[in-house]
């Protein structure tokens, strides 16, 4: 007994069985095979079953686009022998020869090794499926969504009645289930292609390391078992959820590094934040709070509070944003950091090699800040505003604080504490330093001392000087 097994991408494979005589194959719907493929002539090949000899033969009817068997072009008429394949378009008819009950290839129960050849031989026989699985991922950004699609066409290609696949985050259900079968941990495992009549368990593979299973089985009463075919297909389409997935985690990747570098921007200048990417990239994490020498600069607008309520909320909010963005560039220009603070800005300069001295950059900021700032108008055409600048030098725990939804740059110290309180000494539109600021740089800038202040939660006082302009 002859048969033929008709398997097309979208469509459940469909079992036609041979009759003496001629059967015609093509996209006419008056064929006794319709090939539902835009490659398929109308009237495209026909097989011939010679009851006398018992033999097959098939016949191209000049095709446009060819007929197929076991990857080559048949020219005219070729005998079929069992376990042939041919190919029109998409479609693919598997050639199966009987003596006795009704049933496809023989099985492939067993154990199969995740292997480049068993790989490469899957892909080749399936590179028509393979491509037209490729296409429909390819334009899907929701692995979810993604993996019902190569559910839905499993299903349809090899005729099953569970399908599921399992990816990374779910593979603890493997563990937890109590119908969980023994073949599925064995495929995780050994990473092998594991076969029973009735049910395949197939490995999702990267870079040598498993990223989820196809789960395939039967239950419908005198089903088929699965056939070499099955398996190369589900390799073929294993690989393809494979590539899925590392184009997901990539997207992700990018994702992730975009949405922390627009982060780091809001804090650092362009220079830093790529600089602290990278260190992000490498560990998963951004420098956690760790103890440096650093230089912090405030400053703020006085009498913040009265002209809020003078001006009115919407004008002292595009007050604040243009001062916002006006301290950014200066900060950032100096390869400072920048935490906003309601009415004012810290800025924070650390030790780079290749860089001036943080204290440095700290009063030379402070001087560019206070020229853009110390024009009439510049901020509000309505108000002159007055602003100050404070800067000291010390150590301080510096870094980022939070979660992985949610992270905030920050420094503490009592230098930073001494720097805030130091402020009210800054206005009018002065820079006003700490000691340990002006030993660093006393030999570049001129300075007048202030002399010993008492800072609000300082017991004693504390010498302070002015940088002259």
């Amino acid at each position: 007994m002859w048969q033929l097994v008709v398997t097309s991408p979208d469509k459940e494979p469909k079992l036609v069985e041979l009759r003496a005589g001629k059967l015609s194959i093509g996209r006419a719907s008056n064929n006794d095979v319709v090939i539902e493929d835009v490659s398929a002539s109308r009237n495209h090949a026909e097989i011939f079953l010679d009851a006398a000899t018992n033999t097959v033969t098939l016949t191209d009817l000049g095709s446009t686009n060819g007929t197929y068997v076991n990857r080559q072009r048949v020219a005219g008429a070729c005998q079929l022998h069992p376990d042939d394949l041919i190919r029109i378009g998409t479609v693919v008819i598997q050639v199966v020869h009987q003596t006795g009950k009704i049933q496809r290839a023989s099985s492939v129960a067993g154990t199969h090794h995740f292997t480049r050849e068993l790989l490469l031989e899957s892909v080749e026989e399936h590179s028509l499926v393979a491509s037209e699985v490729a296409q429909k991922l390819n334009t899907i950004l929701d692995i979810r969504t993604a993996i019902q699609e190569v559910t839905h066409m499993l299903k349809r290609a090899m005729g099953i009645d569970t399908c599921e696949i399992l990816l990374r985050n779910d593979l603890h259900l493997l563990e937890t289930s109590e119908l969980t079968d023994p073949l599925a941990k064995k495929a995780l495992r050994n990473k092998t292609a594991e076969v029973a009549p009735t049910s395949m368990f197939v490995p999702i593979v990267i870079n040598d390391g498993v990223v989820g299973l196809i789960i395939m089985r039967k239950s419908q009463p005198g089903t088929m078992p699965f056939d070499r075919r099955d398996l190369q297909l589900a390799v073929a389409i294993s690989h393809q959820v494979a590539l899925t997935v590392q184009r997901m985690d990539l997207l992700e990747k990018v994702r992730q590094e975009e949405q922390m570098r627009r982060l780091l921007l809001r804090f650092v200048s362009p220079a830093e934040a790529e600089y602290m990417l990278k260190s992000y990239l490498a560990t998963g994490y951004l420098p956690p709070l760790s103890e440096q020498k650093v230089t912090v600069l405030f400053a703020d607008i006085a009498d913040s509070t009265r002209l809020a309520e003078v001006l009115g909320a919407r004008p002292f909010a595009s007050i604040l944003n243009n001062f916002y963005q006006a301290a950014s560039e200066v900060i950032f220009r100096y390869h400072g950091m920048i935490k906003y603070l309601g009415d004012g800005v810290l800025g924070i300069f650390t030790e780079r090699s290749g860089e001036r001295c943080s204290e440095e950059k700290g009063v030379l900021a402070g001087r560019e800040l206070l020229q853009a700032l110390n024009r009439t108008g510049s901020l509000d055409h309505r108000t002159r505003l007055v602003f100050g600048v404070s800067i000291n030098t010390g150590k301080a725990m510096v870094g980022y604080v939070g979660s992985k939804e949610r992270v905030e740059f920050t420094a503490l110290g009592d230098v930073v504490n001494v720097a805030y309180r130091m402020q009210e000494y800054a206005r009018p539109f002065k820079i006003i330093v700490g000691p340990a600021t002006v030993a660093a740089i006393a030999d570049k800038y001129q300075f007048t001392r202030v002399g010993g202040v008492t800072l609000r939660g300082r017991e004693g006082p504390i010498q302070v000087y002015e940088v002259m302009a």
